[in-house]
């Protein structure tokens, strides 16, 4: 008797559940009819809201649609810039969950924002909105500017300009205004070749003194001295052919021979160096010294050239040759500045900082390297001078204290203004015509119109960022120049220790050069924020 009324209990209370699934069902068939206006179409957001993080510049949002296409769009004015697909849905499907990307300008203000997007179902015509909310950024890249930690003074920045160089083609005055003038790239520094044989010394006599008109500092190098005061009466030192040390004093007088020429025609000569790459064996004009040698020619005739005198350039910072005359009592009062070339210098594995040169007040110059692995492919292009040569090894040499960057010839295809073609060159080799800049120009403009003249100072990250930045002070401003060598986007924000009366940043891209960049001052004056762009660099200038 038990069992049996279990039995019928248990039955029971099935067709009791049986019964109420029917009735839910038959509901949810007039729900969907009514709601929806038209049989079982619909289409709708998943939530009524979203919250979006001020840092983003997408985010996904969840469409559900049975029965119908769809259609997406937002209301005007807001910081909503698109979708991933404006359109979906399909009258074959139901029931379906899925999701489109809202595209979003980053909030880099202190505000919440909110804009509502629409889908309309194409079928009925009926609208439903959703609202997104945008939070405040909340910085992740987050640079701190300490005025109170100096490093290097910027000299500046510039590049070679000698006349005889037959590889490339001539510079003319105009393109002097291009690279030095106010509304060119700002360069301010024009090395010049001294050549042995004093008639020549007037072929740069034009670009020099146009150079000199806009600031720019003008230093010389020799390739050799004249031929007859060597080991042998030869331009070249294939064989080690060396200045004689009987003519050390002669060879003195010829360097200040050549700044007395130029002082003649109105342009000062800034320095004079002691040899291009005196650790160099080649077959075209060139002197060898060694170390000992060197020393000897600065310690007795260092200052008899008639300007500054520069360390010899040696090809790969070659120290062997400048600790001697810095830790020499006598030669480190004959000479002004270490200059050095960066031919197959590795900044991963050796910093250019150099303490010794520092510790006795010498300026740190790099006076030549050029980048053209040609058998590698076209590294003068944007991304390669940006990710792995130009814009790398200048912030390299920024962070090393070095006071002045100076590449290679001006006018090449692989440098700051495109040049003539010509059978030599294979057309593919460049990347604008002649006398445009071209983008490693852009990239040496960004420092050099917002590096030289100040201080680098201390910055310290947030955390560990993926931005190269480099930050300096100035009378009245401080600045930074930044290069994003990635992929995505990056927001990043500047701290200074006081208000900013104004501020302004400009943008190098692939596309754009030196455009101005948006950005946003917070209310206590005191942080700035901005978004740069993938593969990019920007430089900003606080006011004060």
């Amino acid at each position: 008797m038990m069992k049996r009324y279990k039995y019928k209990a248990g039955w029971g209370r099935f067709a009791a559940l049986l019964f109420l699934a029917c009735i839910f069902f038959k509901a949810c068939r007039k729900e969907d009819a009514t709601n929806n206006g038209q049989g079982n179409t619909y289409a709708k957001f998943a939530t009524a809201e979203t919250t979006a993080n001020g840092a983003l510049d997408s985010i996904p949002v969840g469409i559900r649609w049975s029965q119908t296409k769809w259609k997406l769009s937002a209301a005007p004015g807001g910081f909503i810039t698109g979708f991933s697909r404006e359109t979906g849905g399909g009258v074959e499907q139901q029931r379906i969950l899925g999701e489109a990307f809202v595209r979003l300008q980053p909030n880099l203000t202190e505000e919440r924002r909110t804009q509502e997007i629409f889908i309309e179902d194409l079928t009925t015509g009926k609208e439903e909105k959703m609202v997104i909310v945008q939070s405040p950024y909340s910085g992740v890249n987050r640079f701190v500017l300490n005025p109170g930690i100096r490093y290097q003074k910027i000299t500046g920045f510039g590049g070679m300009m000698n006349a005889s160089w037959a590889g490339a083609s001539q510079l003319s005055v105009a393109d002097i205004d291009k690279l030095y003038g106010p509304d060119g790239l700002g360069l301010n520094i024009g090395r010049l070749m001294l050549y042995p044989n004093p008639a020549d010394w007037s072929r740069e006599l034009a670009i020099a003194k146009r150079a000199q008109q806009y600031g720019a500092l003008l230093f010389a190098s020799p390739w050799t001295p004249p031929p007859s005061m060597k080991s042998a009466n030869v331009n070249s030192n294939q064989n080690g052919e060396y200045l004689l040390p009987a003519n050390y004093g002669a060879f003195a007088a010829h360097l200040k021979s050549y700044v007395d020429y130029y002082k003649d025609q109105g342009i000062p000569v800034y320095a004079v160096s002691v040899q291009n790459e005196p650790d160099y064996k080649v077959g075209y004009d060139g002197c060898s010294y060694t170390p000992q040698q060197m020393l000897d020619f600065v310690k007795g005739y260092g200052r008899a050239v008639g300007t500054r005198l520069m360390t010899a350039e040696t090809v790969q910072f070659n120290k062997s040759y400048t600790d001697p005359l810095l830790n020499d009592p006598l030669a480190v009062n004959n000479f002004d500045i270490v200059a050095t070339h960066l031919y197959g210098f590795n900044f991963k594995t050796t910093s250019a900082d150099y303490p010794l040169a520092k510790q006795h007040e010498k300026e740190v110059w790099v006076t030549e390297h050029l980048f053209n692995e040609t058998a590698k492919g076209p590294d003068w292009l944007w991304e390669p001078s940006l990710r792995t040569t130009l814009a790398q090894e200048i912030h390299d040499c920024m962070a090393s204290n070095v006071n002045a960057y100076v590449y290679w010839y001006l006018k090449r295809y692989y440098s700051f203004m495109g040049e003539d073609r010509d059978a030599n060159n294979p057309a593919d080799w460049y990347t604008a015509a002649n006398g445009a800049i071209t983008k490693r120009g852009y990239i040496i403009a960004h420092y050099a119109k917002y590096a030289t003249g100040r201080t680098r100072i201390a910055m310290t990250p947030s955390a560990v960022s993926p931005l190269l930045a480099t930050a300096y002070a100035g009378a009245d401003d401080y600045t930074v120049v930044l290069t994003n060598q990635g992929d995505r986007p990056v927001i990043m924000e500047l701290a200074i220790p006081q208000s900013m009366a104004a501020a302004a940043a400009v943008e190098t891209n692939a596309i754009n050069n030196m455009t101005p960049a948006a950005l946003y001052i917070t209310k206590d004056k005191k942080n700035l924020r901005l978004q740069m762009s993938a593969n990019s660099m920007v430089s900003v200038k606080m006011q004060l």
